[in-house]
């Protein structure tokens, strides 16, 4: 099998949508002896934040000479990127191997009479699959939706990290605000302690979850802090956060190999691409960041706030349909913003020419440029002192890449 029949085929498996339930991923991973439990995990969830947590343990972990496992999602060009090991992404023959392995599993367990996998529960065993056949010590695990049902809830973690709850994909987490902290709190497992950033009432529920299942919980602001002294490669305001959630993680774990030397210079030299991520391109500053919720967009407001306090901004954005795009729209721009307005590579997109009518009946001007190439082309003949590439991650992927072949 070629890797481009391995994606042929994992693609061939998004016909079967987004269905939560854990029999599929538990019927699937027994054929493949279980491999999830042959290592140690930390488990990851959270509106916003969590793929840059993922990174920082994953670097931390690299750093302190442990063999360390990334599973995330979603990708930005490859699906070799949601599968890594000490931050490399597995190798084309690697993936292809593990596609065509799980496949064979797939079929036996619809010849026993069972439900197809999705494409994220392959995608999830595959990870733990590959994990296992690497020997890591540990893998860090982003969750993919919520928590409670979703095909990584399979682990025992070491640690529970929840970054923090907002309102995204309420529809299939719970209806509501306190609904998606319960299914976030749902990857909190007997005995495990609990780092969490969420405040509010989603916190008095993850607290509750925590004391049923008599869980330590270390809480930001309240049982750890910021530290503004700490230097980042990632950029944001936002990343401090990310970074505190990080540091206290690893030190649950209490693994002399992580000192604080070690974490400094993790941290120090952490990248995760899409997040604030700033590149120069023919003399133009341009930053591109996965502003893809309303959290996300008013995190992006304040780093854009902070950093480029003035002049006209041109954005490049497009979003998903299923998104609260009012919400989006009024975190982000400013009224002296200008749009150009795009299509994500999704089924699920927003047609730009509907978030264009959104945006100008908040005032703010825009244009619809459905095409990627043709639109990129608009935005950087802008003069500007600022362009920003902003939304969803169907998005930024496609457009980082057009960018990085420029550069």
């Amino acid at each position: 099998m070629t890797f481009e029949d391995a994606v042929n085929f994992l693609e061939s498996l998004a016909g079967f949508g987004i269905r939560p339930g854990l029999q599929r991923i538990t019927k699937l991973l027994q054929l493949l002896d279980d491999p999830q439990n042959k290592y140690k995990t930390i488990h990851v969830t959270g509106t916003n934040g969590k793929g840059s947590v993922c990174a920082m343990l994953s670097q931390i972990l690299k750093t302190a000479n442990i063999r360390v496992g990334l599973f995330t999602s979603p990708h930005l060009v490859t699906y070799r990127e949601r599968i890594r090991i000490n931050n490399e992404d597995i190798s084309e023959g690697d993936f292809a191997a593990l596609v065509d392995e799980v496949k064979s599993c797939i079929a036996q367990m619809i010849e026993e009479g069972n439900e197809s996998p999705t494409l994220f529960e392959t995608l999830t065993a595959m990870a733990f699959k590959y994990f296992a056949d690497q020997k890591v010590e540990y893998a860090v695990i982003e969750v993919g939706l919520g928590g409670l049902l979703d095909s990584t809830n399979v682990i025992t973690p070491e640690v529970s990290i929840i970054t923090n709850v907002a309102n995204d994909h309420a529809e299939k987490c719970g209806g509501d605000l306190l609904g998606i902290a319960r299914y976030k709190a749902g990857i909190i497992k007997q005995n495990v302690p609990v780092v969490t950033g969420a405040d509010g009432e989603p916190l008095k529920i993850i607290r509750d979850t925590a004391q049923k299942n008599h869980s330590k919980i270390f809480v930001l602001g309240e049982d750890f802090f910021v530290d503004e002294s700490l230097e980042l490669s990632l950029k944001g305001e936002y990343q401090k956060l990310n970074a505190a959630i990080a540091i206290k993680s690893v030190q649950v774990l209490n693994d002399s190999r992580v000192t604080d030397s070690v974490i400094n210079v993790a941290i120090k030299n952490t990248h995760w691409a899409g997040r604030f991520e700033i590149l120069n391109i023919n003399g133009k500053t341009i930053i591109i960041d996965g502003a893809h919720n309303g959290a996300g967009a008013e995190a992006l407001r304040k780093s854009l706030d902070k950093n480029f306090p003035t002049g006209r901004r041109v954005f490049l954005f497009g979003v998903l349909r299923d998104k609260d795009i009012d919400t989006i729209i009024e975190n982000l721009f400013r009224t002296t913003d200008f749009v150009i307005v795009t299509r994500p590579d999704s089924e699920r997109a927003a047609e730009p020419e509907s978030v264009c009518q959104r945006l100008q009946t908040k005032g703010i001007k825009s244009i619809a440029i459905k095409d990627n190439d043709e639109a990129l082309k608009f935005f950087l003949d802008r003069n500007e002192e600022v362009l920003i590439s902003a939304g969803s991650l169907y998005l930024i992927g496609n457009i980082r890449k057009l960018l990085k072949k420029m550069k």
